[in-house]
């Protein structure tokens, strides 16, 4: 199916994680390179590498039945759809492998161009570059290119804050904002598997990442450290089920931040996104009919600092998600033959403790997928039912501008198993075994950021 090959060669770029809003306000400041008659010309970026020890099950066969009805896990056909299919087993379908690959983020080059735009409102046009080190599916003619991961113009005053161009969406921001921050800044977590290119933290395992999109936005000024912000992004279809999106997608984020103490911060924040989609049908006579439905989501989470104490806890639920990013093109989201989509909830949280240039860091998350009536009936597949991970991981910043980390992390899918239909009645009676894998990795690298 087309989502099924757009998953495979796009998940280098889909994975290749971009939090550079989060980055940007979290991690350190602009770097200015020239000053000129009130612009300014400044640049960010980071480069890092890391050697990754992956072993565990490949992608499980499916469990056999007694009755010689055939069935597939889904997984087999797409890779990100669900578990991990590496191409790289052995006879008794065990992976190892080591390879060389980005972290939690990829290489970045990004610039941007600021001045005051009025005597109270500023502007800044800001562009970034995102490429990784590996190369696809191990295949060296598959080369690393930059793409423009980002580009967009920014207006900033007291009146709050506009932004218009390809940025990151605002639904899963806080899930990615805690992973990013007290778990895998300047680590790799889970691979997204072998062939995919940079990697995804806790992203697929609780963490729901926001994906890029065209779009604008408005962020209001923070009133008591509430703020809102509220927008419309490029509305994207469900590849291979409900190909029709006409209308754009509005996306929206709530939240209260507030300092305390001398070094305490309390954070919540609520995300909400809908996005109708529909298709047309066709009947066995040629009639057409429009078949609609909406993919929506609601999320929330929490952080939480105090002295070397960092805590976060987020989740999230909607329909027609996906396990790793809002709107996943995936055959884990919608049923391929009545074209409904399945609804998923995501749970993480995530612990760590700072010590000087010393960060430890433990988390664990789930994401769970609901079956469809039509699940039930369908004994010629194995529905994703979760994914887990659970990770931990030190890092020590050696000066302002380099970090060496060391992290691991256990990934595991469990399937619902294949049901067992009634031969004359066609009623589910019962499921077989459900297959299951799990695959571990420690990896290990440094960070060179500015």
């Amino acid at each position: 199916m087309s989502s099924q090959n757009s998953i495979q060669r796009r998940g280098g770029s889909i994975f290749a994680l971009g939090v550079c809003l989060l980055w940007s306000s979290a991690a350190r400041a602009e770097l200015t390179v020239a000053e000129k008659d009130g612009w300014r010309l400044f640049t960010e970026g980071r480069i890092n590498s890391f050697l990754s020890l992956g072993w565990g099950d490949d992608l499980p066969a499916p469990t056999p039945s007694a009755s010689g009805v055939s069935h597939d896990v889904v997984g087999e056909a797409a890779r990100g759809a669900a578990g991990q299919k590496t191409d790289q087993a052995d006879a008794n379908n065990k992976y190892f492998a080591i390879r060389g690959r980005n972290g939690f983020m990829a290489t970045v080059l990004g610039f941007g161009i600021a001045r005051d735009f009025t005597p109270t409102t500023k502007v800044k046009g800001y562009i970034a570059l995102w490429g990784h080190a590996e190369t696809y599916d191990r295949d060296r003619n598959y080369g690393s290119e930059f793409d423009v991961r980002e580009g967009y113009l920014d207006f900033t005053g007291g009146w709050g804050e506009f932004t218009a161009g390809r940025t990151l969406g605002l639904f899963g921001r806080i899930s990615t904002e805690i992973d990013f921050n007290y778990g895998h800044n300047f680590g790799l977590g889970y691979p997204c598997g072998d062939a995919t290119g940079p990697t995804c933290g806790h992203i697929g395992t609780g963490v729901m990442f926001p994906g890029f999109a065209a779009g604008m936005f408005y962020s209001s000024p923070k009133l008591g450290g509430l703020r809102l912000q509220a927008g419309i992004f490029d509305p994207v279809r469900v590849l291979g089920a409900l190909d029709r999106a006409p209308m754009p997608r509005p996306e929206a984020a709530l939240s209260f931040e507030q300092k305390f103490a001398t070094d305490g911060m309390v954070k919540l924040q609520v995300e909400g996104l809908w996005q109708p989609v529909s298709r047309v049908a066709t009947d066995a006579v040629g009639n057409a009919t429009l078949q609609s439905d909406k993919v929506w989501g609601v999320a929330g989470g929490a952080r939480f600092e105090l002295g070397p104490v960092r805590v976060g806890a987020a989740a999230f639920r909607g329909k027609g998600l996906g396990q790793y990013y809002a709107l996943q093109n995936s055959p884990a989201a919608f049923n391929q033959a009545t074209h409904e989509l399945r609804s998923f909830t995501g749970m993480y949280g995530q612990a760590a403790l700072v010590f000087g240039p010393v960060q430890l860091a433990a988390g664990a998350g789930q994401v769970r997928i609901d079956l469809l009536e039509a699940d039930e009936r369908n004994d010629a597949l194995s529905n994703a039912k979760s994914q887990t991970g659970v990770s931990a991981a030190v890092y020590y910043s050696v000066s302002d501008n380099i970090v060496v980390g060391l992290d691991y992390f256990r990934f595991q899918t469990d399937w619902h198993g294949a049901p067992v239909l009634d031969p004359v009645s066609m009623n589910p009676i019962g499921r077989l075994a459900p297959e299951k894998q799990v695959v571990s990795y420690i990896n290990a690298g440094a960070t060179y950021h500015w």
